[in-house]
């Protein structure tokens, strides 16, 4: 493809070279007369050749979702023209890719032209033809297995085995049909958290640490939890979501020196009209008792996200609702000590919760201010809590261990 293209260049230059000599001098006017329409037509036809501002990206944004697009429809090529976006940038791309669909393989420039119809208007610019090659997930055949009823490739065994687990685990989860989007992705989110095990000793590469390692084996790493959480929501439900790729650290409140940022994959979903991060990997933290969900990263902002995580922002939708939705949603927001106080007084006394969670504005627990509790509940022996801070807003989620 690209060899005819850069011929058919040099053909349409020539001819037009041709026909200015020939006006210039005045000798050759029966000459311009005495093309064919042959000739005319193959004039025509490169014209159409030449790229235009429909196939043309000018940003690794529009490239990235059009990637992304052509992977959800199971192709496994994509051939366009870019303008104004370096090389290198287009090589590394899959870097901010998300890995649901399907990743990158093969990253091919078939030519370079001059733009002569006006992509950018009254400018004319570098364009160049490229041929992308693409490698499809399991997540791309268990989905189009299950909405659409296209088997599953022999050689796809795991994609097979995620296919014949997830709708038990649906089952499980979705079990109110009439349920809003809020439930559903709640109910996806604390069935991972309370599920899986994050296993960072699994191999580094291959689909144990994806959705398979997440539906099949029941531990994974980030980016499994991520496209686990997709999987089911895209299978099951109609709820706009996406994966982010990126990179995170962990921050400790007695300790708010940066570790080193590491790669990293959560999600992004659409909720009551807004956008909010969900991250159930940092809900499920190492060391986490078997069973206990935290919901600090479900429903989060950019403003608060960006405290201990990073992404490139316009590959992914802005999030710029109202920060904590789990807590707000559910009257766990605390905007003060005394609010904070009331809080867990309510939830102490109504029940025998093993723990509880609060989001509060401005307020450390200690092992002074957190008296209280012990006089509520005399079975009470020990309270562990954990403290994350961005900015002037804090989270505690609070453990009691009960005497024998």
């Amino acid at each position: 493809m690209g060899k005819g293209v850069l011929i058919r260049n040099k053909i349409l230059i020539v001819l037009l070279t041709a026909i200015f000599a020939c006006t210039g001098i005045g000798a050759c006017g029966s000459a311009t007369e005495s093309f064919t329409d042959e000739v005319v037509g193959a004039v025509g036809k490169i014209a159409s050749d030449m790229p235009s501002a429909e196939n043309t990206y000018t940003s690794l944004e529009d490239v990235g979702r059009a990637m992304e697009e052509a992977m959800s429809r199971g192709e496994i090529e994509l051939i366009f023209n870019v303008t104004g976006i370096d090389e290198t940038d287009l090589q590394n791309i899959g870097d901010n890719f998300s890995t649901f669909w399907g990743s990158p393989l093969q990253y091919t420039v078939n030519s370079k032209l001059k733009d002569i119809e006006g992509i950018i208007p009254n400018q004319a610019v570098d364009v160049k033809n490229i041929t992308n090659t693409f490698g499809l997930s399991n997540n791309y055949y268990v989905f189009a297995f299950i909405r659409n009823g296209m088997p599953i490739p022999e050689d796809k065994p795991h994609a097979q085995e995620i296919a014949d687990a997830l709708p038990g685990i649906a089952a499980e989860i979705f079990t109110d049909p009439a349920a809003s989007d809020y439930d559903k992705t709640l109910a996806a989110h604390d069935w991972l958290v309370a599920n899986l095990e994050y296993d960072d000793t699994t191999p580094e590469a291959g689909d144990k640490n994806g959705s398979f390692g997440a539906i099949v084996l029941k531990r994974t790493m980030c980016r499994g939890y991520s496209e686990a959480l997709m999987l089911l929501l895209k299978c099951f439900t109609d709820i706009d979501v996406v994966q982010i790729i990126g990179s995170a650290h962990n921050i400790k409140a007695e300790s708010p020196t940066p570790v080193e940022w590491v790669g990293h994959a959560w999600n992004a979903v659409r909720l009551n009209g807004n956008w909010y991060h969900i991250d159930a990997t940092f809900d499920d933290p190492v060391g986490n008792p078997a069973g206990q969900v935290s919901h600090f990263f479900f429903g989060q902002t950019d403003t608060v996200m960006s405290g201990n995580h990073r992404w490139t922002p316009g590959y992914f939708p802005a999030s710029t609702a109202e920060n904590f939705l789990f807590y707000r949603a559910d009257g766990l927001f605390a905007e003060d000590w005394d609010s904070f106080q009331e809080t867990a007084t309510d939830m102490l006394t109504a029940g025998n919760p093993q723990s509880f969670e609060v989001a509060t504005r401005n307020v450390t627990i200690d092992n002074d201010n957190i008296q209280f509790i012990y006089k509520l509940r005399s079975d009470v022996e020990e309270i562990r809590w954990d403290e994350q801070r961005w900015q002037d807003i804090g989270v505690q989620a609070i453990e009691l261990v009960y005497s024998e």
